[in-house]
């Protein structure tokens, strides 16, 4: 699960890739120029065929152009093709040249992500981590973003069973990301997360209702968050509390839904076939049908 967003994961959107930029000044081409800020304006009106297209008469014209890779993988990505977006990423790190207002630090990034959660390989994923984090004050990376490499970082290091689990790291990559994005929720949750897995459980009830708290203060309240806090009940095994939040988390988002159906033997395998969750699961199937 991609706990920032969704992760879906997710929602934050990536605010240093060469797609947000206002102007596209590759060098070595003028028709290369053109295609590609047709492009990036298609994707930012989730024109997303008319995007690839355009993209990829750009990189037909400015080959060597890191920016054009990295644009392609961004469109890519939206239409869920994400292994073809890591081949684009990649590209855009080969040819590391002619980057204009697209930064390295967003192709590392979301190189990072790919390696973290579609192939789950951790030791990739910490090497194009440490990679971002390497750039960010030269290309001056807001902090959001900062808090985004952190946070995703943390992740590989709460992977039991793996060389990398190193919980105490762990925590300390997440309070970094904290420091760059105070009063993420997302963040928070993702704390209490890892005091759960420390058997620190008092903490971690001291830390969900301070979440609970900000949340019922927030004029506009995540539902991801909601989400998260029953994944961290899961780990506490109390379906009861799980099925609370995530019914809290389906009501304001259907994402959730998604969720939910589709971690039954990840996130919530612990309580998943407890009678409590047996509603909640069909009626994420109906907001799933529903769609």
């Amino acid at each position: 699960m991609v706990k920032s967003t969704c992760i879906a994961l997710a929602i934050m959107v990536i605010s240093i890739g060469s797609l947000h930029a206002a102007q596209y000044e590759c060098p070595s081409s003028w028709l290369g120029n053109f295609q590609g800020n047709r492009g990036a304006k298609n994707w930012e009106k989730g024109n997303l065929d008319v995007a690839e297209k355009q993209t990829r008469k750009a990189i037909e014209h400015d080959p060597e152009c890191s920016m054009w890779h990295q644009n392609l993988g961004f469109i890519l990505e939206s239409k869920g093709r994400i292994d073809e977006a890591s081949r684009s990423w990649h590209k855009s790190m080969e040819v590391d040249r002619s980057w204009c207002n697209g930064y390295k630090t967003g192709s590392l990034l979301k190189l990072g992500e790919y390696y973290l959660f579609q192939v789950k390989d951790y030791g990739k994923s910490i090497s194009n981590f440490e990679a971002a984090l390497s750039m960010v004050k030269a290309e001056e990376v807001d902090g959001r973003t900062r808090s985004r490499i952190y946070l995703y970082l943390s992740h590989n290091y709460t992977e039991p069973n793996t060389p990398f689990y190193d919980l105490d790291k762990a925590m300390e990559l997440k309070d970094k990301a904290l420091a760059y994005d105070p009063g993420n929720l997302i963040i928070e949750a993702s704390i209490a997360s890892v005091l759960v897995k420390q058997g620190k459980f008092e903490e971690a009830k001291a830390k969900i209702a301070e979440i609970l708290r900000d949340q019922g203060k927030s004029s506009n309240p995540n539902p991801g968050v909601y989400g998260y806090l029953a994944f961290v009940y899961s780990q506490m095994n109390d379906p009861e509390k799980v099925a609370y939040f995530i019914e809290m988390a389906m009501d304001m988002h259907p994402s959730q839904a998604e969720y939910l159906l589709s971690e039954l033997d990840g996130d919530f395998e612990k309580v998943a076939t407890s009678n409590v969750m047996k509603p909640m699961i069909e009626k994420a199937k109906v907001i799933q049908r529903s769609k």
